[in-house]
């Protein structure tokens, strides 16, 4: 029987508090999580291959949803494996976000529903979650 791997997180948050946070709580649930904290560093990343993205909707770069496209180009599979997170509560920014086809959950959020909505995007559960 061949061992799985941890699911493949890319985790883009321009504030180093929250990607750290969040990849914390990602790991503790058996994610393999690599932080970009921007869209240009997290295109230099796009080379490894990810199973789900977390995207901050406002970066100042470049948008998560910008990032979200140009990641669905190099890396197809990705197209609907991304969740946004934002605090943008705006009508513009879910629109936005619906136009990607992807879920999103408003800041502050509860960190099980993070780990809820990836597990449901991700193509086989993380390490942490299956019973032994």
């Amino acid at each position: 029987m061949t061992e799985r791997r941890a699911p493949n997180v890319l985790l883009v948050d321009d504030d180093p508090a929250v990607a750290k946070a969040l990849a914390t709580v990602l790991r503790r649930a058996g994610f393999d999580v690599t932080i970009a904290g921007s869209a240009s560093e997290a295109e230099d990343l796009l080379a490894k291959r990810f199973d789900a993205m977390v995207l901050d909707l406002r970066m100042p770069e470049m948008r998560g949803d910008a990032f979200y496209y140009l990641a669905c180009v190099r890396q197809p599979w990705l197209t609907c494996r991304a969740l946004f997170v934002t605090g943008d509560i705006t009508e513009q920014a879910e629109t936005i976000i619906a136009n990607t086809g992807c879920h999103f959950l408003l800041k502050p959020f509860r960190a099980e529903a993070m780990v809820a909505e990836l597990m449901l995007l991700v193509p086989y559960p993380p390490l942490a979650s299956r019973a032994g």
